[in-house]
């Protein structure tokens, strides 16, 4: 339509996520990494961070399960030093976890939010970090987790709060907002399924169903939705290592045929 922005699509640069999502993510998503506690969501989010800041796109990572030394340290075991990134003004964190502790950071960029159970002052200091980072058509925001918040506020107002970044973010300025959600707690069972109408895109995480029956957790991937771009949904096996999300490729076990012309105990064999 004339007077429109054509929609750009992006790569994220994990090649396994790439391979997946045919044309790439488009940049005005809402995206969810949905899985349980294991499956790698946090990993994909740090590679994701890293990916995007060596690009130089800016960063916000909204840390709700860990505090922003702790991710650092996580990133950083994967093989990713986020510390010139920091220098340069090109990462935030906006700390939602230290109110629990007494913690004071000279970094400039940890921007600790002493209440995040006020969701309005959530989101204007979101905004707030965006207008910083003159986050227009570029730039990645980084939620772990969303059902951390829900422990903390309403579900029904966090809720709220997502749409209201999905418009002020992801629509309006053009800036993909990629978030981490826990399923297998009771008290979200119900708030798993309103994610999947308000968010652009869902991605799940999962150990494969038949190992785990021999007690043996395979991480296993696959794209469930992504609006406006074409995408596999077929379950992927993968691996989280130095390096980031590898594919991991398990050949089946071939049954060796004997030639019984060859065989020594075939029973028209010379002794």
């Amino acid at each position: 339509m004339k007077g429109f922005k054509e929609r750009q699509n992006i790569k994220t640069d994990i090649q396994l996520l790439d391979d997946l999502i045919i044309r790439g993510i488009p940049r005005d998503s809402f995206i969810v990494l949905l899985g349980e506690g294991g499956t790698g969501k946090s990993a994909i989010l740090g590679e994701l961070c890293y990916n995007f800041l060596k690009k130089g796109e800016p960063v916000i990572y909204v840390a709700l399960d860990n505090s922003p030394p702790s991710v650092f340290s996580d990133i950083k075991s994967l093989g990713w030093d986020l510390t010139p990134f920091c220098e340069k003004g090109l990462l935030r964190f906006l700390d939602c976890y230290s109110f629990r502790m007494k913690a004071d950071y000279d970094e400039k960029c940890v921007t600790v939010l002493r209440e995040p159970d006020d969701l309005p002052n959530f989101t204007d200091k979101l905004v707030s970090l965006m207008d910083e980072l003159k986050m227009n058509d570029n730039g990645v925001v980084l939620i772990d987790s969303l059902t951390e918040l829900m422990t903390l506020s309403d579900p029904s107002q966090v809720v709220e709060s997502i749409k209201n970044w999905r418009a002020r973010g992801s629509k309006e300025r053009n800036v993909l907002f990629v978030s981490t959600l826990h399923y297998g707690l009771k008290a979200f069972e119900g708030f798993a399924d309103v994610f999947d109408y308000i968010v652009d895109g869902i991605i799940d995480l999962r150990y494969d169903p038949t190992y785990m029956a021999s007690d043996i957790l395979l991480k296993q991937i696959r794209i469930r939705k992504i609006k406006g771009s074409d995408h596999y949904t077929n379950w992927v096996n993968f691996v989280i290592q130095k390096g980031g999300l590898k594919p991991l490729i398990i050949e089946a076990k071939k049954t060796k045929k004997i030639n019984s012309r060859s065989n020594p105990k075939n029973k028209n064999s010379k002794k």
